[in-house]
């Protein structure tokens, strides 16, 4: 009960949740809001070999080259509304 009302920037709190301590709500969202609006003007941008912004570091995360953002093996249409019923 005590870390959850302590302040963020509290010792108990950093101690307890770590890195993720440095960021809320808030800056979340600023740092999303960031990002879309890099990706939207790098989109607009007009030049075909600019690079794609990297997304603005959080707090806690880290990437590596190796990410893996899914696998598995691809179902068809129809395999996947047997699936879940339809």
């Amino acid at each position: 009960m005590i870390v959850k009302q302590s302040p963020r920037d509290s010792a108990v709190h950093r101690s307890v949740v770590g890195a993720d301590h440095e960021w809320g709500l808030s800056e979340q969202l600023l740092a999303a809001l960031f990002d879309v609006l890099a990706v939207a003007n790098w989109q607009r941008g007009g030049d075909g070999n600019a690079k794609k912004p990297e997304p603005l570091n959080r707090p806690g995360v880290k990437k590596s080259a190796g990410d893996v953002v899914a696998q598995g093996k691809a179902v068809s249409t129809e395999e996947m509304d047997a699936l879940l019923g339809w």
